[in-house]
């Protein structure tokens, strides 16, 4: 490889990594605080429903802040006349995708059939499946995002294995409730990152 050849290839990955710093950014902080208060707002909503029911305001909820994550790359796109279908986005849906659609699904298939504890268990497959796709972009994700899904993937485990062997703990989640759960991960998670991203004044990097 030539010299030309070595500085073109290298200023590459500094363009990718800068990129995909970008979306992360827009994927982090704002997106974070407002992901968190939906949660909040959702468990307090799905108090008390079973079901679909209970299914649906997550799902509600989970669209809202799809949109506004859309909005904000549209926006950084804009900003710096940059293709909102790059590189870096496609990278981190295929890490991403897999598990969220695995664990949604089968999330929603324990609502579907109902029974005791459909939506406890909904919610820990939720919870630990979201871990495993904060995880599995963690080549280029930023530190505190690895520690982020750490926290789920840790927290879902326990909580399921709570729901299934560990009797002594089970007080403890019927306590809580699934909806208390999930907002105490997606809704108190989220706000905890949220607020440590953007009150922070290094978060340029990829290794933030």
């Amino acid at each position: 490889m030539t010299t030309h050849q070595e500085a073109a290839e290298q200023l590459r990955v500094i363009r990718t990594m800068m990129e995909r710093a970008t979306i992360f950014r827009a994927l982090s902080g704002e997106a974070a605080l407002l992901g968190g208060a939906m949660s909040v707002a959702a468990g307090w909503l799905s108090e008390g429903k079973i079901g679909w029911s209970w299914g649906g305001i997550w799902i509600g909820g989970l669209g809202i802040v799809l949109l506004f994550a859309v909005w904000q790359l549209m926006r950084l796109a804009h900003s710096h006349s940059r293709p909102l279908w790059s590189h870096g986005l496609k990278v981190a849906l295929r890490g991403s995708l897999p598990p969220l659609v695995a664990g949604g699904f089968v999330g929603l298939l324990y609502l579907r059939g109902g029974g005791r504890s459909a939506e406890t268990i909904a919610a820990c497959f939720w919870i630990i499946h979201y871990g495993l796709a904060l995880l599995a972009i963690r080549e280029f994700a930023p530190k505190s995002m690895i520690w982020l899904g750490l926290a789920f993937l840790g927290t879902g485990l326990l909580a399921l294995s709570a729901s299934t062997f560990v009797q002594s703990m089970n007080p403890l989640l019927v306590r809580l409730g699934p909806s208390g759960l999930m907002a105490a991960t997606f809704g108190g998670f989220h706000l905890l990152y949220g607020a440590a991203i953007v009150t922070t004044t290094r978060r340029d990097g990829p290794g933030a």
